[in-house]
């Protein structure tokens, strides 16, 4: 099975058309899937020039995380949502995201898993940042959205009891500001999307928050196809102009293909921890 989402390089060979000959010897990124490969054949349109100051290495991530940032920040919106929370919030990802809710004057509630990443975020500008590993969690999650009015949020834990504690806070907060009772809790539609699996453990919902609420998953493709190509070309359009600012990634390492085959090579970059994200550079020999 080929392997890999997305990656960048130069167009050493092109087809007869003008658009493919336009990119012979331009550096592009491309997320046409099996790129683990030192050679890979893609249709020209899913390829996007690099800007000339931009590196293979610098555009090799600019798809799945960028898009998924701003496709986070299109849905909340979209649905009409004041303020967003998100899980793992550490990740590269999770920092990316921080800075485009800073640059879009968006409240976010970051949520972490320990001291280190709170600082991390805090560091970075994050004005809400909430410790799961915390005994006062609960009280300091509930603070947070109370001063946000956050009611969406994403999800990259997937499993265990998370989804079902920010659901519960997100409407212990509306209740608080309810005028009377309701058997069916309040009014206001509370909004979760699981976009990760990193607890591959089951869901747990106790359901202690009303009716209005709704769980459902939430994938970049998906989101792509559903906003139409106009949308996405904005998007596009965004991060190739902040590819070294707002949606820069960074790497822990660099290994290659052989690297990325061996066991021992692989037991370290499967772990699921902060700031370790590794690149695959195919022209690599193996160390």
């Amino acid at each position: 099975m080929g392997a890999g989402n997305e990656g960048a390089g130069e167009v050493v060979a092109a087809g007869e058309s003008a658009a493919a000959q336009a990119l012979l010897g331009r550096t592009v990124a491309s997320f046409a899937g099996e790129m683990y490969a030192q050679f890979r054949c893609v249709p020209v349109a899913q390829c996007v020039p690099l800007p000339a100051n931009v590196t293979p290495v610098q555009g090799a991530s600019c798809f799945v995380n960028p898009m998924t940032v701003l496709g986070i920040v299109e849905t909340a919106r979209a649905e009409g949502h004041a303020a967003l929370m998100h899980t793992a919030a550490a990740s590269n990802l999770g920092q990316m995201l921080n800075r485009v809710c800073l640059e879009d004057r968006l409240d976010l509630v970051n949520i972490v898993r320990s001291d280190d990443q709170e600082r991390l975020l805090r560091s970075q500008g994050a004005r809400f940042v909430c410790n799961s590993a915390a005994p006062s969690f609960d009280e300091s999650l509930s603070a947070a959205i109370a001063a946000t009015n956050a009611t969406i949020a994403f999800d990259a834990i997937g499993g265990g009891g998370l989804a079902d504690r920010i659901l519960a806070a997100m409407e212990a907060v509306q209740a608080r500001k309810a005028t009377g009772y309701s058997l069916y809790g309040t009014s206001t539609r509370k909004q979760l999307y699981i976009y990760g699996a990193l607890d591959t453990s089951p869901t747990i919902l106790r359901r202690n928050y009303g009716a209005a609420w709704g769980i459902a998953g939430w994938l970049l493709p998906q989101f792509m196809q559903r906003v139409g190509p106009e949308t996405v070309a904005r998007m596009q359009r965004r991060v190739m102009d902040g590819l070294l600012t707002t949606f820069a990634s960074h790497y822990a390492e660099e290994i290659s293909l052989a690297d990325a085959l061996d066991v021992g090579e692989i037991m370290r970059y499967a772990q699921r921890a902060t700031n370790r994200k590794v690149l695959i550079d195919p022209q690599k020999s193996r160390d």
